[in-house]
């Protein structure tokens, strides 16, 4: 018996599919009520946990899952602790400490998950890399891409613990759409070398403007190899070289995004020039660069 799909908590999901150029459209994530996608896996995780009659949770992340789990807490009437790296981003983390959750932070991303991880026994552990509630939250996403233009599409997303691209995956094969799934990974964590077809690499081999994508051991590569294997598609790699250019690509088209996911624009120009795509790509963007005003600023006029 399969998991049970819930309403949502705060409006998450259902959010638009705009064309972004010929043949290219963009999936807002960055809208859903936290600035992120991860307000899918949050909101379903945390609804099934108030109903199982938790009280307080506990979650590690580089930001964005922190600040989805802070709100929703707030939302359900749940204490949480949230652990980060030290380098998260100034904007998250201001924005956890806002919610009235508690901010630890951590050394590092792999720390901050073993902290989290100890205190698993009292609260729920929102563990979004492994727990298959969140997953199961993220695969309304695919699901929509099913309905509105997946089919024969090549489908962009930046990957770090996985659970954007097995989500998606997941939720496209439920609905039996044929799609090539492409990884979009910082050199800092690309886990998936070796793997899968590296179909192009762009921006040299700093990573850390793509302060999203940090997980280096993700729980389930080998679940996430198959699931690019299987639909035929691959791994680009971007670099902070890229950003700038992306930034503002991302911008002039209307799109206020995060750096981590403005790396779809710079990996889908690689595989334009390689004549790779099929015809249609979809481009997941999965964080609001609300979050990084300054820095997109800086970025912005640094490709002008």
């Amino acid at each position: 018996m399969g998991l049970p799909r819930l309403p949502p908590v705060l409006g998450e999901g259902s959010t638009p599919l705009v064309e972004a150029g010929e043949g290219v459209y963009a999936k807002l994530e960055y809208l859903n009520p936290s600035g992120s996608f991860k307000d899918r896996g949050v909101g379903y995780s945390l609804r099934m946990a108030s109903l199982l009659g938790y009280d307080c949770v506990v979650v590690d992340s580089s930001g964005n899952t922190g600040l989805s789990t802070a709100l929703y807490s707030a939302r359900l009437g749940l204490k949480a602790r949230v652990y980060v790296p030290r380098g998260a981003s100034p904007g998250k983390k201001a924005l956890i400490r806002a919610t009235g959750a508690e901010l630890v932070e951590a050394g590092s991303r792999e720390e901050a998950a073993r902290l989290a991880e100890a205190e698993a026994e009292k609260c729920f552990h929102v563990a979004h890399p492994t727990n298959p509630l969140f997953i199961e939250g993220v695969k309304s996403l695919g699901r929509e891409l099913a309905g509105e233009a997946a089919r024969g599409a090549d489908v962009l997303a930046p990957v770090s613990s996985g659970t954007l691209l097995l989500g998606i995956y997941r939720g496209l094969e439920e609905e039996r759409g044929g799609f090539r799934l492409v990884a979009v990974q910082s050199p800092a964590a690309y886990s998936l070398k070796g793997l899968v077809q590296e179909l192009g690499w762009v921006g040299g081999v700093e990573g850390r403007l793509l302060d999203a994508l940090l997980l280096t051991r993700p729980p389930r590569l080998g679940e996430m190899a198959r699931a690019v294997r299987e639909s035929g598609g691959g791994v680009v790699v971007v670099g902070d070289g890229a950003i700038p250019g992306a930034v503002r690509e991302a911008v002039q088209r209307g799109f206020l995004v995060e750096p981590s996911s403005a790396a779809v624009f710079a990996a889908h120009e690689v595989l334009k020039e390689k004549k790779w795509l099929s015809g249609r790509s979809l481009l997941v963007l999965t964080g609001s660069g609300l979050k990084y005003a300054s820095l997109l600023e800086k970025l912005a006029a640094e490709a002008a």
